[in-house]
């Protein structure tokens, strides 16, 4: 999505999950101004309006329907709807600003990948991960399989991806869609960093019981042990 100066969202209501990572310029509302390098986190239920004073550049993921009051006439957001809406818990703030570089760096057990685990679904009805994947040059991501939909977008660099016997080329923004149940190895010759969202864990097919890729660890709870969770409420803290 891409404001331009001075563009308003306007008054609306997440109905679901919504992720916006700022490549450039910002947007401000009523708690406060989430810009570049940051990912913005908004709640099911959370009502705001947004405002961009510079030219903004955002990528992210919505997982739910986005209501606008019906004295908006824009259709912003993708799947939005025009009702009347109230804000049911106006004590939540609307968002969770996240700085991707001051999330803690993690090893893995694949030689030249590092991860951030930058949100994992507190407060939310799904057990799902938001990670930042880093590799190095001519590092070579195994195959494993997927139980849920994975997406990810490229962040820089470049990316070869092997699923089905079929290869796939990569570079920087560029959006990824790998279905549920597919096989796939990605490596990258000169390195690269992506943003990852993923519906459920991965099994590495060489049989090992290692950490899984996308930070479905059990320091951060075991999806398979815990199921879903429920939320103690949707604020941002």
């Amino acid at each position: 999505m891409s404001f331009d100066t001075l563009a308003r969202t306007g008054v609306h209501q997440h109905l679901g999950t919504a992720f916006s990572y700022f490549l450039s310029g910002a947007l401000t509302d009523f708690q406060g101004t989430t810009g570049a390098g940051e990912l913005g986190v908004n709640f099911a239920g959370s009502t705001h309006d947004a405002i961009a004073y510079l030219p903004t550049l955002t990528v992210g993921r919505m997982e739910g329907p986005v209501a606008y009051g019906p004295d908006v006439t824009h259709s912003l957001h993708a799947g939005n709807r025009h009702s009347d809406f109230e804000n049911e818990f106006p004590e939540h703030l609307p968002d969770l600003s996240i700085r991707l570089d001051a999330v803690q760096v993690s090893a893995t057990r694949v030689a030249g990948l590092t991860r951030r685990l930058v949100y994992d679904y507190a407060n939310t009805l799904h057990v799902r991960r938001m990670t930042q994947l880093m590799l190095l040059p001519g590092t070579k991501i195994p195959a494993h399989r997927l139980s849920a939909l994975v997406d990810a977008f490229v962040l820089a660099g470049d990316l070869s991806f092997v699923a089905h016997d079929a290869v796939s080329t990569v570079k920087a923004g560029d959006f990824v869609v790998m279905e549920p149940g597919t096989q796939v190895t990605f490596s990258s010759r000169y390195g690269a960093s992506l943003l990852v969202w993923a519906d459920g864990p991965s099994m590495w097919e060489d049989g090992l019981v290692s950490p899984e890729l996308y930070g479905f660890t059990s320091a951060h709870g075991d999806p398979l042990r815990f199921g879903n969770r429920a939320p103690a409420d949707i604020s941002a803290t």
